[in-house]
């Protein structure tokens, strides 16, 4: 079920969580109406990080939001119902995020277009703005801003899971308001990327944003900028 987060905004959690190393990660998925896009001269609809698809979600995604235009990858272990999404539309363009073309796991997925500093801006960028995560040797990250809600929509950078939760997640610095990047990812960005990574939390920093949605956790309707800069205080 589409559940409204702002205008033209909406979140779909998935029914049954993923094992990530033994632990279960809940997921969520968001649906934007693009209402100004070029060359379309009706609404259409952008998904971020997909969830398992089932004939009535896919419905309920037309008749809110348009027909699938884009269907958006954040990182890559984001991809593993991108394929389902992509054989149900496919007239829509698939968008890699960097590193996950390169993963056998993905090679079943025709990828029509990809992030990346060389690659052109994607057409919806009038709509919702993007920013690569860079400076780990392990995994980068496009996190994304829909300018009319000001909603910043970030994955796996920030997660806030509930109380109560394991203790490997609270290890992990990943639960409750204090909740933030996982341990094991901030050691990927040392020794030389930390410059690399502030200037891309300045860019998220710059949107201001008003609301945040995060894959994993809870996500925040007001004072989201405040939240997101303590988020990432050890940047």
């Amino acid at each position: 079920v589409m559940n409204e987060f702002a205008t033209n905004v909406w979140v779909v959690e998935g029914s049954e969580p993923v094992q990530w190393y033994g632990h279960p990660y809940t997921i969520r998925m968001v649906v934007i109406r693009l209402i100004d896009h070029p060359n379309e001269d009706k609404p259409c609809a952008w998904i971020w990080s997909p969830i398992p698809i089932t004939d009535a979600l896919a419905q309920e995604v037309e008749t809110k939001a348009g027909p699938v235009k884009y269907i958006c990858s954040p990182n890559k272990i984001h991809h593993i119902f991108l394929k389902e999404w992509s054989d149900k539309f496919p007239d829509a363009i698939v968008y890699a995020s960097p590193g996950l073309e390169k993963r056998e796991v993905a090679k079943g997925v025709k990828f029509d277009a990809r992030f990346g500093k060389d690659e052109p801006e994607p057409p919806f960028a009038n709509e919702i703005e993007s920013v690569i995560v860079c400076g780990s040797y392990v995994m980068e990250e496009v996190e994304f801003f829909h300018k009319a809600s000001k909603t910043a929509i970030i994955c796996d950078l920030i997660q806030r899971f509930p109380e109560p939760t394991g203790i490997m997640l609270k290890l992990g610095g990943v639960v409750g308001e204090n909740g933030s990047t996982p341990r094991d990812w901030r050691i990927t960005f040392w020794p030389f990327g930390k410059g690399e990574l502030r200037k891309s939390r300045d860019a998220i920093l710059g949107w201001k944003a008003e609301k945040l949605i995060i894959a994993h956790g809870t996500c925040v309707e007001s004072n989201a900028s405040d939240v997101i800069e303590k988020a990432l205080y050890w940047i």
